[in-house]
């Protein structure tokens, strides 16, 4: 008869891709769970080696009482999105057309299925950002 193993722990972090390393926030945050840090590391960037290095990812991390540990990697933050796409075009804005972008790249990470909810979504956090969104004629 097969164990289960119960969850002793629920971790989300931002992680640079290929840039896992057992220094803070890392090392203390999963070693105090009694995870080997190590092998978290070497599993972390060989999920993100087909990322561009250094781009922050949102990771989850289910640990287990037997100190085993499951992780999905999620997608890159809108934050970082929009602030590549200005930085890009060497502006201090960002158009509706790179909203809509960065929308449909986040689609399948965001609470809607509607291409249109994930636009007012975006916005939204462009906004927040204090980030001035222009028509796509700019």
């Amino acid at each position: 008869m097969p164990q289960t193993r119960s969850v002793q722990a629920k971790v989300r972090l931002t992680i640079p891709a290929g840039k896992a390393s057992p220094a803070p926030p890392i090392g203390p945050v999963l070693g105090q769970r009694g995870i080997n840090i190590q092998q978290f590391c070497k599993a972390f960037n060989a999920a993100t080696s087909a990322l561009a290095e250094g781009v922050p990812v949102t990771t989850r991390v289910v640990v287990y009482d037997d100190r085993t540990f499951d992780m999905s990697i999620g997608t890159v933050p809108t934050s970082h999105m929009v602030r590549e796409a200005m930085r890009k075009a060497g502006r201090g804005f960002i158009t509706q057309s790179d909203v809509a972008d960065i929308a449909r790249a986040k689609l399948p990470s965001l609470n809607t299925n509607s291409l249109d909810g994930a636009i007012r979504t975006i916005a939204g956090t462009v906004r927040s950002m204090h980030t001035a969104i222009a028509d796509a004629g700019h």
